[in-house]
């Protein structure tokens, strides 16, 4: 549900009261985004882009990002990656993201890891993967958590087994490398389960 507002070049939609059509485009990145437990109650709409500025509290620290979506599809070069990480930086945020690229140059590439954006085609899975009865639930571990496993094995967290940063549900997470995913699994004989795997660049 919608309610937008006009507020000067933009048009402001809020999940609330009147339903209003978006683009799928958006309510797919919106799907996306909550899987990784940001909520994002409004959306701003501009000439070239949708922006969302999502949330995700952690405890006593807020996580925020910006999110641009882009209407058109087109090549993005490293002058619209540039303006996204100044929004960034205005806007006190931890990472962004740019969905709807037909591609990205190689310096907008560079750009973006150097900025903590992430670049996202247009043409990305309209699905929930973790909803397939095959693949099992992945999260993203949290440190305390972690911290309990390595003490109850032994082990550095550089010994975990590993998971490749371009597997699907890595990519479906956001997760970077160095991080830790939990894998849930449904057994017959003993119940949930839960496996880690450390996220590592491929190569």
């Amino acid at each position: 549900m919608f309610i937008f507002i006009l507020e000067g070049q933009c048009r402001r939609f809020s999940w609330c009261i009147v339903m209003i059509e978006l683009p799928s485009i958006v309510n797919r990145t919106r799907a996306l985004l909550n899987l990784r437990s940001f909520s994002a109650n409004e959306v701003f709409e501009y000439d070239d882009r949708y922006v969302m500025y999502p949330l995700r509290d952690a405890g006593e620290k807020t996580h925020k990002y910006v999110v641009w979506i882009l209407k058109d599809s087109k090549v993005i070069g490293v002058a619209y990656v540039k303006d996204l990480a100044r929004e960034m930086e205005e806007t006190e945020s931890q990472r962004g993201m740019l969905v709807g690229g037909l591609r990205f140059t190689p310096a907008a590439r560079k750009m973006a890891r150097v900025s903590k954006i992430e670049l996202v085609d247009g043409g990305y899975a309209s699905f929930d993967l973790f909803e397939h009865e095959l693949v099992p639930t992945h999260t993203i571990a949290a440190e305390d958590e972690i911290k309990l496993v390595l003490e109850h094995y032994g082990i550095e967290k550089g010994q975990l087994p590993r998971i490749l940063r371009d597997d699907p549900a890595v990519k479906v997470l956001g997760a970077r490398s160095g991080q830790v995913i939990r894998i849930e699994r449904d057994s017959p004989t003993a119940g949930k389960t839960y496996y880690y795997r450390l996220v590592g660049d491929s190569g």
